[in-house]
């Protein structure tokens, strides 16, 4: 993958709270299908019955017809080549636990609002550091935007960011929809720490 996006390029979004049901609903209106891992089992037959999240962001109704859902993260990292983390921080590190599959090939995307807490390092600082991942294989997803927002359709803006710009551009280029706009930029660190910041 490494930031060759095109038109079968899979995203797919870790983590089931409301940031990461908005960013599933916005690639849903993007994209023709989307992987999503859901921690639950229960929860996931819940989304599969009644087309939207139990406990986040409940009036979003989600085709189910495309969204590809598991429990299993490494299921979800083998269909996706473009993996959008969206644990909350303080969870990060035991749901990553389970993970034995490759990030080899795949671009890592976060939209994390916090550092990881048992070593006050960044999401992709640890990706670097612990998986080998390079920065030009990242990239990150930040506001001025809030998921209850999206989920009213309200036109909203995101930050995105990536160490080359022409990868940045093509990453917006999934999220932008009707009520979504984007902006662009090559300074993951400064925009993954104003966000840091910005959420103390």
């Amino acid at each position: 993958m490494k930031g060759n996006f095109n038109k079968n390029t899979t995203y797919a979004v870790i983590g089931s709270g409301s940031w990461a049901t908005a960013l599933v609903k916005i690639l849903l209106d993007t994209q023709e299908e989307v992987v999503w891992f859901v921690r639950d089992q229960k929860m996931i037959s819940f989304i599969d019955q009644n087309k939207h999240n139990p406990h986040y962001l409940q009036a979003v109704e989600l085709d189910t017809s495309r969204l590809l859902m598991s429990c299993d993260i490494n299921k979800i990292i083998s269909q996706g080549d473009v993996l959008i983390f969206c644990i909350p921080s303080t969870y990060f590190i035991s749901e990553m636990l389970p993970m034995t599959v490759s990030l080899e090939d795949k671009f890592i995307v976060t939209a994390i609002k916090g550092l990881i807490p048992e070593s006050n390092i960044s999401i992709t600082e640890y990706f670097k550091t612990i998986h080998n991942i390079p920065y030009d294989n990242m990239g990150v997803i930040a506001g001025p935007v809030h998921a209850e927002e999206v989920a009213m359709e309200r036109l909203s803006y995101l930050s995105i960011t990536c160490k080359k710009e022409r990868t940045a551009k093509k990453l917006a280029q999934a999220f932008r929809c009707p009520y979504i706009r984007t902006s662009i930029g090559t300074d993951i660190y400064g925009l993954e720490y104003s966000v840091v910041l910005k959420n103390i």
